[in-house]
């Protein structure tokens, strides 16, 4: 599960456009984050599935003998 730390800034009471600025690029940050942590879930994940097939296949075959 991806964990990401991220601070955004609190909108200002009237528009400034400094701080709306940091708050895109703070939700930009955490867009980017939250992508790569679940590309490197998945891998993880199939990383784990391929391990357990591997293994599942050499057992078979220490059976059969």
């Amino acid at each position: 599960m991806a964990k990401i730390t991220n601070y955004i800034p609190e909108p200002k009471e009237e528009y400034d456009v400094d701080n709306q600025r940091q708050i895109m690029e703070s939700l930009n940050t955490m867009k980017q984050q939250l992508n790569f942590s679940f590309q490197q879930d998945l891998k993880n994940e199939q990383d784990a599935f391929n391990y357990f097939l591997s293994w599942a296949y050499n057992t078979k075959m220490h059976l059969r003998y």
